[in-house]
């Protein structure tokens, strides 16, 4: 395959250039590397440019829900996401309740909208919401369909999906991790993977309009040794700016692309990790009373577990500080903050700082402007509102 030069930038240099493109001469261009291959710049991170100190930090605002709610208004039955208007009230999605629940800026409920069903505006097993660009309207995904509200639980137009995967928890993931909005009212949805799982070629993402045609497509798939270490490899984040710009930190991979509006790559960055990052399979023993099977099953690490763009444009990439069990769990006493941050890389994908995350339980996580929603479904049944707030 023809490729087009490949060379390596002086780092002084492409420091330099970044922080012009930024206007922040206050970069330090020994904490990181660039090289650029075919008009995309690589950026290697040796360390944040803050050092072990984070310029901003998580102030708690309140939260919403109670496992011990005296009232229906006061239980959140598995949230699984939660957004913020520009008017301060808060949505939270509930996956078993297959509503969405609307708080103020006090955290008081005030109403809801959506039940189980089959029909237009109806969910079966929601599971991300997502705001608008222009933030005055939702779109609520569920696993067959997308749908569009106002802000105040309106429906206007969906459409169904296409079988993007089948089932099995792998599938599952890779279906609901890519979930994004650009204007327009268009939607970022993960590729279906019926037509790369054998030759290793397609699209990551694809971009759907509101009625579901295909209008553009962002990424590619990127081929490993076996199909399902090749949906692993390709299980990812994705969020945009206010501009369309889209950001992509892929869960399996120590790895952050950025794309312009017109889905070209620009940047493909990576930072330094307290762990080897590897992909491999081993055999699992699988019995059923006298029968014993062995099946062949992905070994990866977890690197990413979301990513949100802030009011300042800044990229927060949840990143594993340590590795979970194959079950997702990191043990009896292990406190969240030993198990997460939050990584914070400009619009470049230099990484500018490392914030700790609280010790709370996590499903899910939003940003808004300067806000921050922890949605904690598994111990709490509840979302915390954080304010994200500049020490300097």
């Amino acid at each position: 395959m023809k490729r087009g030069i490949s060379f390596i930038i002086p780092v002084l240099l492409i420091a330099m250039s970044a922080a012009a493109c930024r206007r922040d001469p206050g970069l330090d261009s020994s904490k990181f590397t660039v090289d650029i291959i075919d008009g995309v710049h690589h950026v290697h991170n040796r360390a944040p440019q803050a050092g072990g100190s984070s310029p901003v930090s998580l102030e708690l605002v309140g939260k919403i829900g109670e496992l011990e709610g005296r009232e229906e208004k006061d239980v959140l039955y598995d949230p699984v996401d939660a957004v913020r208007l520009p008017s301060g009230d808060i949505l939270v999605l509930e996956d078993r309740g297959c509503d969405v629940k609307r708080y103020n800026s006090r955290h008081e409920y005030l109403s809801s909208f959506g039940h189980k069903g089959q029909g237009p505006g109806d969910f079966v097993s929601p599971f991300r919401l997502l705001l608008s660009a222009d933030r005055k309207r939702l779109c609520v995904a569920d696993d067959s369909r997308m749908s569009w509200f106002s802000t105040d639980g309106d429906f206007q137009v969906g459409f169904r999906l296409e079988i993007i995967a089948e089932g099995g928890t792998l599938q599952q993931e890779y279906r609901e991790a890519a979930r994004a909005v650009l204007s327009g009212g268009r939607v970022i949805l993960p590729s279906p993977i019926a037509p790369w799982v054998e030759s290793v070629k397609g699209n990551l993402l694809i971009i759907r309009d509101e009625a579901g045609k295909a209008v553009g497509s962002v990424g590619a798939i990127q081929g490993q040794d076996t199909p399902m270490l090749t949906l692993n490899a390709n299980i990812a984040c994705v969020a945009t700016d206010d501009r369309d710009h889209i950001f992509v930190a892929y869960k399996y991979q120590n790895r952050i692309d950025g794309f312009s509006p017109d889905g070209r790559k620009t940047f493909s960055s990576d930072r330094a990790l307290p762990y080897e990052v590897k992909a491999g399979t081993r055999m699992l023993e699988f019995s059923s009373g006298s029968v014993k099977r062995e099946f062949p099953y992905p070994f990866v690490t977890s690197v990413a577990r979301g990513v949100a763009v802030d009011g300042r444009g800044r990229i927060w990439v949840m990143t594993y500080l340590k590795q979970p069990d194959q079950f997702g769990k990191f043990g009896e006493g292990v406190p969240p903050s030993a198990c997460y941050a939050f990584d914070v890389f400009d619009g470049d994908g230099i990484w500018l700082f490392r914030v700790p995350f609280p010790d709370v339980g996590l499903t899910n996580f939003s940003i808004c402007d300067d806000r921050l929603l922890i949605v904690d479904a598994e111990n709490e049944s509840c979302v915390r509102e954080y304010r994200i707030v500049e020490k300097h």
